[in-house]
């Protein structure tokens, strides 16, 4: 597997604008070529062409923040009067930056673009105007209320293009609230927190959320978000985890769930009856890890913080901030070197591969070369028979000439009946059939 080797769409020069957006059957179109297709072509032809609506395409756009021509342009392009397009802007951050055509519809409305406009001309949020809950974790609450819990007490949501949470009912609140005050405390310095752009590939560390991880099997049944959350520093970004601890503990089966022995009344601790056994399983403590890893191939990062108690991670947060900080280059330059070295291996891969296909067609030419001196043989041997099947009957005619006709009708009636048990004696059609080494193989 390499490292980053993709190309999400062909890009065309701009004096060819109906290939601008490259082969219209690609699953993910990039903003440069919306952009491009804009400007050059009206809106209803491209919805037509990629299969949408155009209200539905004018939200990818929204949603893409790509300038669009404003009403009557086309009318002035008519009579050379329009005005130049303007420059695409850098998308920021963490936004997306290409359209997954396999994706859900999009839920964007003007309102919220404007909004959202009005809001980046106004300078940085300071500490005193953030807001009291990140984005991300808007109403997340209810994505965990709508689902009962598994048997080992952790929810499984069935929403999963959200933030990375792998927590019980009861630790949900505890978990929301360290969460938020660590991405805001990442907004104050000016990083981003999303979820990872679906154009690049960004892996997820897995999760053992056992205190004491050992060689004991466990049944990791957690919930998985579609997409890693990663916080953007500088030109890297960090993967974040966040989950409840579990502890082994003796616990009862009450309801197809499991229950800690420990918080069920003392006389309904014993099991009064052989179906009721007590076990030891994995179960939710009420405290967390932070896991903060490298979502990129084979450069490998990973940071745990625990909890001792509940609540005592938040005052590590500013501790936290500052590690990230003052380890981005050094995951950058990591990152780097391991793409430069993926690089190297895909080259040679390549050439691995050339001469494989090389060493293949060698050996397809020589067989087929063998194949061919074979056949010709077998040609031969049966031109070989051939000529002596037909001077041997030849030779039985002849002497038949010399016998008389009672004798002669005979001879020459079983000729015939052996020369039509024998078939057809014609050389020429086996040597028809006959294919030259250049032939071979069905070329």
């Amino acid at each position: 597997m390499l490292f980053n080797r993709w190309k999400v769409i062909p890009m065309e020069g701009s004096a060819n604008p109906q290939n601008s957006a490259g082969d219209m059957s690609d699953e993910v179109v990039t903003r440069e070529s919306l952009f491009d297709l804009a400007w050059s072509t009206p809106m209803s032809k491209i919805s037509s062409r990629f299969g949408v609506s155009s209200s539905y395409l004018t939200k990818v756009y929204i949603s893409l923040k790509i300038p669009r021509p404003p009403v009557g342009y086309w009318a002035q392009v008519a009579v050379g009067k329009a005005k130049a397009r303007p420059v695409l802007p850098d998308a920021q951050p963490g936004e997306p930056t290409v359209w997954n055509r396999n994706e859900a519809p999009l839920q964007v409305q003007r309102s919220s673009v404007i909004k959202r406009k009005r809001v980046n001309r106004t300078p940085p949020l300071n500490s005193d105007a953030q807001p009291r809950r990140h984005p991300l974790l808007l109403s997340i609450e209810e994505h965990f209320k709508k689902v009962r819990e598994s048997e080992n007490g952790y929810d499984r949501p069935t929403k999963r293009a959200m933030a990375d949470l792998i927590v019980s009912r009861s630790g949900l609140a505890h978990a929301v609230d360290f969460a938020n005050q660590l991405f805001l405390a990442f907004m104050k310095k000016g990083l981003t927190v999303t979820l990872s752009d679906p154009a690049e590939r960004m892996s997820r560390e897995p999760v053992d959320h056992r205190d004491n991880p050992s060689s004991r099997y466990f049944y990791p049944s957690l919930w998985q978000p579609q997409r890693p959350t990663v916080v953007h520093v500088g030109s890297v970004v960090f993967g974040l985890s966040i989950y409840e601890i579990s502890e082994y503990v003796e616990v009862k089966s009450v309801d197809k769930r499991l229950v800690r022995l420990g918080s069920r009344p003392e006389r309904k601790r014993v099991a009064p009856y052989r179906n009721e056994w007590v076990m030891r399983a994995d179960m939710p403590s009420g405290r967390l890890c932070l896991q903060i890893y490298s979502p990129y191939y084979r450069a490998e990062w990973v940071q745990r913080w625990k909890e001792d108690k509940p609540g005592d991670l938040i005052n590590k947060i500013p501790s936290i901030v500052k590690l990230l900080i003052a380890e981005a280059q050094g995951l950058a330059e990591k990152v780097k070197l391991e793409r430069e070295k993926a690089e190297l291996e895909w080259q040679k891969h390549q050439l691995q591969l050339a001469e494989w296909k090389r060493k293949e067609e060698e050996k397809r030419h020589l067989k087929a070369i063998q194949d061919s001196r074979e056949q010709l043989e077998s040609v031969i041997q049966t031109w070989a028979k051939v000529n002596s099947v037909r001077a041997f009957f030849a030779d039985i005619e002849k002497s038949a000439q010399c016998l008389d006709g009672v004798a002669r009708e005979a001879v020459m009636e079983r000729l015939a009946n052996a020369k039509e048990l024998i078939g057809d004696l014609d050389a020429l059609k086996h040597f028809a059939d006959w294919k030259p080494p250049l032939l071979q193989g069905g070329d």
